[in-house]
């Protein structure tokens, strides 16, 4: 009986130290699910930035040509 009584402490401890290895590994996880979902918004900003500048260069680029066509 005592041995059945230390495989089961031993096998529940071990089960304990595996559920805290899931636990670490699943925040682990989420963690970079949210580092990764930042660096998505980050780059949708930029590059939301980087077409308005581009648009503002041709807009400005035609009012250039307009302007040398009309002198």
């Amino acid at each position: 009986m005592r041995l059945e009584e230390i495989l089961e402490s031993t096998m529940k401890e071990q089960n304990k130290i595996g559920e805290n290895t899931f636990l670490k590994l699943r925040q682990q996880r989420d963690q970079a699910r949210s580092e990764c979902d930042q660096a998505k918004i980050q780059r949708d900003v930029a590059l939301r930035k980087l077409n308005k500048a581009l648009q503002i260069a041709k807009d400005l680029r035609k009012l250039i040509e307009n302007g040398n066509q009309t002198k």
